[in-house]
């Protein structure tokens, strides 16, 4: 099930951060970030079964089990009584909230942040209306949600599928999310997400606040759904002062 991945080892920063990768991808997507983020903030990236280093282990597509795993390895007190955060990019902000909420039924500390990126609150219906067009349009919606697809895969049906499995295998997962109203979560909330998203408008954004007590206004960066990969320094230094401000 999930590994937790350092992305840098620093036992004396004042707050670890676990960052979820958005669907079919690794730690590696988050690879750039310990060199963006300060000494006080610690950063894990979160390893599924069926990515990167692990893509010859079968992938998991229960959200229940997969948020339950989470919520074992995200709250130690005893190996690491510091104080966490979580961030979680596309179908990572769907895991990250579900842990933290998780967390909570379980009588576990929780996060001093959930900070969710370019995904629709899954309350309303929007989140299953995405994923089941993701799903049936074919390798333009996979590249909306994704990324092009590098040129000379195209040409190679086999190498497509392979490279799509766990991408798709994160669409099943979504698919299986059935939301359950709770209490709103009373931690603090961040909002971020591209300025051109195809797939997600800062309506949809906005409507994570019904989820939470203290409500986040949406910080839109220049990009569409990837926009992560072209703008990390932006994202990161966003994400640092709201994780700062949390932690106060």
């Amino acid at each position: 099930m999930p590994a937790l991945v350092p992305l840098a080892h620093r036992p004396e920063a004042a707050v670890r951060l676990y960052c979820l990768p958005p669907g079919g991808a690794g730690p590696e997507f988050y690879g750039s970030w310990a060199a963006l983020l300060p000494a006080s903030v610690e950063p894990y990236a979160v390893a599924l079964p069926g990515r990167g280093s692990r893509r010859d282990e079968a992938s998991a597509t229960d959200p229940r089990s997969v948020t339950a795993a989470l919520a074992a390895h995200l709250d130690d007190a005893c190996r690491d009584p510091r104080p966490f955060a979580l961030f979680g990019h596309s179908l990572g902000a769907l895991l990250a909230y579900e842990s933290a909420r998780r967390l909570r039924r379980m009588g576990r500390r929780g996060p001093v942040l959930v900070a969710l990126s370019a995904l629709p609150a899954p309350h309303r219906g929007d989140l299953e209306r995405l994923m089941a067009s993701v799903l049936t349009s074919g390798l333009d919606a996979f590249s909306d949600m994704a990324g092009p697809l590098p040129s000379e895969l195209l040409a190679d049906p086999v190498a497509v599928a392979r490279l799509c499995t766990p991408f798709v295998a994160d669409l099943v997962l979504a698919l299986h999310h059935r939301h359950h109203d709770e209490p709103p979560l009373d931690t603090a909330l961040a909002l971020y997400g591209g300025d051109a998203d195809p797939l997600v408008s800062p309506d949809q954004l906005d409507h994570w606040n019904d989820l939470f007590s203290t409500p986040a206004t949406a910080c839109l960066f220049p990009g569409r759904h990837t926009y992560p990969q072209d703008e990390a320094p932006a994202l990161v230094q966003r994400l640092t002062q709201d994780l700062h401000c949390a932690l106060r």
